[in-house]
């Protein structure tokens, strides 16, 4: 049996009860579960599983560990053309200058995502929209994604959706890729954030998670964070999910449609 069966056998055993997806996982995630059994001084999977069923905490703590932190500037272009010509302006002509936009990443991996709102911001409605605010939270659990989403720095595979003329006005050519200018760095406020725990920042306008929840979670758990992320969210608040995710029952009645193609939701 190859190593990537053997981890498929492990994941179709721990997954299910702690209501996970053992099918979204990428095998990536394997090596994150073997550093950790090493760090435990255990022997292998099945002594791994044994130690799982024995301790809530590390079982609790599972999903975080299996997340795999996959991102690229822009992903999904559609969608965010549609946001910045559609949905953002909307938002914006109903708060007027009252207060800042307020926008969130959750599980912003290396910063590409809120770093495409604030590009989104600079390129398409900072000029329509002059003078108004606008504050984006970059919540991510990975230390070491947190330190990378700092410096801005990017290798042109993430960048490729990115259009020329941003990628000339906005990044500065390095050796080995791109570094973002400070100027957009500075829009963005990275948190170390853990969903399983923390709170959310409360009263967004809008919020992004894609390809977390609606991935790896089903049953309760994801239920429970449904209405975690919609709490997060004020009353007209937009939930933005990955192109390929679908609210499924009994979530889906949380969440009203605003674009079913774009996967785009207000709270019910």
């Amino acid at each position: 049996m190859t190593a990537g069966l053997i981890f498929d056998h492990f994941l179709k055993k721990v997954c299910p009860p702690l209501d996970l997806d053992w099918r979204k996982y990428r095998r990536a995630s394997q090596r994150k579960v073997l550093a950790r059994i090493q760090e435990l001084g255990l022997t292998g999977f099945s002594d791994y599983v044994r130690y799982l069923e024995m301790n809530q905490e590390e079982a609790d703590a599972l999903p975080n560990l299996l997340n795999v932190t996959v991102s690229r500037f822009f992903r999904e272009k559609a969608l965010w053309d549609y946001l910045g010509s559609t949905i953002l302006p909307g938002i914006l002509c109903r708060i007027g200058s009252s207060r800042p936009l307020r926008v969130s990443s959750i599980g912003s991996c290396n910063g590409e995502e809120p770093y495409s709102m604030a590009l989104l911001w600079k390129s398409m409605l900072q000029p329509a929209f002059p003078g108004l605010e606008l504050i984006i939270t970059g919540l991510e659990l990975d230390q070491s994604c947190l330190k990378r989403a700092a410096k801005g720095f990017y290798s042109g595979k993430t960048l490729r959706e990115v259009d020329p003329g941003l990628l000339s006005a906005w990044f500065v050519r390095e050796s080995g890729g791109y570094r973002l200018k400070a100027e957009v760095r500075r829009m963005v406020q990275f948190k170390k954030f853990d969903l399983l725990k923390n709170r959310l920042p409360r009263d967004q306008d809008l919020v992004f998670c894609r390809y977390l929840v609606f991935t790896y979670f089903h049953g309760q758990r994801r239920l429970n964070m449904t209405k975690k992320i919609i709490s997060a969210l004020n009353q007209k608040g937009i939930l933005v999910l990955g192109q390929k995710e679908e609210p499924e029952f009994p979530e889906k009645y949380l969440l009203t449609p605003v674009s079913q193609a774009f996967k785009v939701y207000q709270p019910e």
